[in-house]
């Protein structure tokens, strides 16, 4: 499904347009002559240039930083990048005395290290959006600045990398037809329906675990939330109950969706319990990133997923198995999870402005499309909808909107909340169901996403006694 556009290629070769004021000092986390701004992040989760990359024979977006940022300001930057395997191998190695200036958590680690103390706010600089160097504040998702400033968290992290939870399948195989395999797969009932026995896969870690628990064990509950939700949409949508009546009626589905899909009461965890024994004893296996090749392959017919890895399913499975898989959320509820940049405490005064140019040359439209094209994953950064010509939206567009090629009818696909309104982008009907479903989620799915917080070390000890009995 990747393509390049020619007029973006065209300007991955331009200059970026951001400026810096001359840096006078350079004293600090030297190598050298230079500073060294120390980063850690994921293995793969950052265009590395070379032929794989958006820009072919590009290198890697750090040295291109690094290389712009001390012609700009005079000031030799090295950008040290560590790849690391997990957040809880991040967290250790922080435990452990590692220091970094930037890293690049999951949504919940950032909320420990937050609760820890053990990173700071950004500067109230880096989010005036007045400011035309300020890629990321003024590029920012709406989507996703909404979901971080209702969080509490905007202050604390540049969102990175965004997306659901749901479940890779193919439709001709689950059910009897395509429209009984959609409905199946629709639900959390999918990993103990016998339909699925020994066919689906499951996440091999406590969090995913709980959280597939969690939906299965609160399902019709938050079936019924949901629908009692429409019906107030409904109304208010033909005008017969006020916008105030409105908002109350969101504001109290978003929370019963936040408070049933972080409980962790004792009776709730026993009743997870029981639907997650039921779940073992149904699915193939539990996996972290072997199952994508068995569905690839067709040697599996479903398995949960993130978003970012399902599109990675889906494109290899067509062009290496010519089956055209489907991507499914959970009807009732699933995971929003997004990893972003925090600023950890106890950086030099005189990184802050290297840690948030860093941050606003990964945030240019360009070096934003470089990356999801390498990595497959969505961006939090949307593009600015004041710019005349948004690149990100280009892309997508280009990626998987409709051409009379295409053997599917077109339809409207309505990407306004992430990309502003009037972006409503047509498309061949499977898309709302293969990879663009999976980026960007429609309307209604994206508000069943919930956020799974971060637990104390008690609760923690408690899941994971229950986990490691069941598994």
């Amino acid at each position: 499904m990747n393509k390049k556009l020619v007029n973006l290629l065209a300007l991955s070769i331009c200059l970026s347009t951001l400026t810096f004021p001359a840096c006078k000092s350079n004293t600090g986390g030297k190598r050298g002559d230079g500073i060294v701004l120390r980063v850690g992040s994921w293995d793969e989760y950052i265009d590395e240039g070379g032929e794989d990359s958006y820009v072919e024979g590009s290198n890697p977006l750090y040295e291109e930083f690094a290389e712009y940022y001390t012609e700009k300001t005079g000031v030799k930057v090295t950008v040290e990048y560590v790849p690391l395997q997990d957040n809880e191998t991040m967290y250790n190695k922080i435990k452990m005395g590692d220091t970094y200036d930037l890293l690049c958590p999951s949504e919940y680690m950032m909320m420990k290290l937050k609760s820890e103390g053990k990173i700071q706010p950004f500067p109230a600089s880096f989010f005036d959006k007045a400011n035309p160097e300020n890629h990321y504040a003024r590029n920012l998702s709406p989507f996703i600045e909404k979901q971080f400033t209702e969080g509490g968290w905007y202050e604390y992290i540049a969102g990175y990398m965004w997306g659901s939870t749901g479940f890779v399948f193919n439709p001709e195989e689950i059910g009897a037809t395509k429209e009984e395999s959609r409905t199946i797969m629709s639900s959390w009932s999918a990993l103990t329906n016998k339909l699925c026995h020994r066919e689906i896969t499951a996440k091999d870690n406590v969090r995913d675990s709980y959280f597939m628990g969690l939906g299965l064990y609160f399902e019709n509950e938050l079936l019924n939330e949901k629908q009692s939700f429409l019906e107030k949409e409904k109304q208010f949508n033909a005008g017969s109950i006020t916008q105030t009546e409105y908002e109350q009626a969101e504001t109290h589905y978003k929370t019963v969706l936040k408070n049933k899909m972080n409980e962790t009461s004792d009776q709730t965890v026993a009743g997870v319990k029981e639907r997650l024994i039921d779940m073992r004893k149904n699915i193939y296996g539990l996996e972290t990133d072997e199952g994508k090749l068995d569905v690839i392959a067709g040697r599996l017919n479903a398995s949960y997923q993130w978003s970012g890895d399902a599109v990675f399913i889906l494109d290899e499975a067509e062009s290496e198995s010519d089956l055209l898989l489907e991507y499914s959320v959970p009807s009732s509820a699933s995971n929003l999870w997004f990893d972003g940049w925090v600023l950890m405490n106890g950086v030099e005064e005189e990184k802050i402005p290297i840690a948030t140019a860093f941050i606003n040359f990964l945030s240019e439209p360009i070096n934003v499309v470089r990356n999801m094209y390498y990595i497959g994953y969505t961006s939090c950064i949307s593009g600015n909808p004041d710019d005349e010509e948004n690149l990100v939206y280009s892309y997508i567009e280009e990626t998987y909107g409709y051409s009379e090629e295409s053997e599917d009818l077109p339809v409207e696909y309505d990407l306004s909340p992430y990309f502003g309104e009037g972006h409503i982008l047509t498309v061949p009907e499977n898309q709302t169901r293969r990879q663009l479903f999976a980026q960007y989620p429609d309307t209604e799915t994206a508000k069943r996403l919930v956020v799974m917080e971060n637990f104390d070390l008690k609760t923690n000890e408690k899941l994971n006694r229950m986990w490691n009995n069941i598994k």
